[in-house]
């Protein structure tokens, strides 16, 4: 997992689709209400997921990973902080969430072995408070399948 998140926030730091969010501001996370002090937005968290193992016969075994990619953005008046606006440029969550998707969709990140790089689900808008503001999240789960070969 440890390999596989890392690569994660590179490829996303490294997206151009997503230049307009800071490297500091695409973060790993214990836990996705837990918010780094000096975060700004939008941002984008990490956090791992339930790992399978699908074991057979053989020395070969799948492991089947999780991450959530969760979103943040500042909830602004009106729809601005789902839909985004052009002037002046402000990124929706709904935006952020398809620049994602065409940074890590299929991207099986250089990972040897990996087989599978795929959303699995999208989460619904929440809000959520932090340090008295208003924020808009939303969480991206994708799915990794990686062949494991026995030493």
């Amino acid at each position: 997992m440890k390999t596989l998140i890392q690569a994660i926030q590179t490829a996303l730091r490294n997206a151009a689709e997503l230049s307009y969010i800071t490297d500091a501001n695409i973060f790993i996370t214990p836990d996705e209400n837990l918010l780094p002090i000096e975060m700004g937005f939008p941002a984008i968290g990490l956090k791992d997921g339930l790992i399978n193992f699908l074991i057979e016969e053989g020395a070969d075994w799948e492991s089947n990973y999780a991450v959530d990619i969760i979103i943040y953005q500042l909830l602004k008046s009106g729809d601005v902080s789902v839909m985004g606006q052009t002037e002046p440029k402000v990124y929706g969550v709904l935006e952020i969430a398809d620049d994602i998707h065409k940074a890590l969709y299929d991207n099986k990140l250089s990972i040897a072995g990996m087989e599978v790089a795929l959303p699995s689900e999208e989460g619904p808008l929440e809000w959520m408070e932090s340090s008295d503001i208003s924020i808009v999240k939303k969480r991206i789960t994708y799915q990794y399948k990686k062949l494991e070969v026995n030493p």
